[in-house]
């Protein structure tokens, strides 16, 4: 959930590339492109980075909410 602070997850920048480019991509197959708008709903983990970044590598707008 994310919500212990004892719970944590670490990458290298590396693998952190490799799922934002994995995620960019379904993204883009799901036909999201530069300027579209993209709404978040996750708790704080480690994937909604991920997220973030796969919207902003496409040029997603995105939103958390």
């Amino acid at each position: 959930e994310g919500n212990d602070p004892e719970d944590y997850s670490r990458l290298t920048y590396r693998k952190l590339l490799e799922e934002v480019c994995k995620f960019a991509n379904v993204l883009k197959s799901k036909g999201v492109k530069k300027g579209d708008r993209v709404a978040i709903y996750m708790p704080m983990v480690l994937e909604i980075v991920i997220a973030m970044l796969a919207c902003t590598r496409i040029g997603a707008v995105h939103s958390i909410v």
